[in-house]
């Protein structure tokens, strides 16, 4: 039985899995500040 491929699929499919997970992480941690009265918009991480 050959495991190499399906050791590298499962590899390639964690990479991905952890790549999507770190920018939705990055996407929450940035937290965007509206000026209440310039409305302009600061963005603080």
């Amino acid at each position: 039985m050959d495991t190499v491929g399906k050791n590298k699929k499962k590899i390639q499919e964690y990479i991905k899995n952890q790549l999507q997970q770190d920018q939705i992480a990055d996407q929450l941690s940035l937290k965007e500040f509206v000026d209440p009265f310039t409305g302009s918009k600061e963005t603080k991480a």
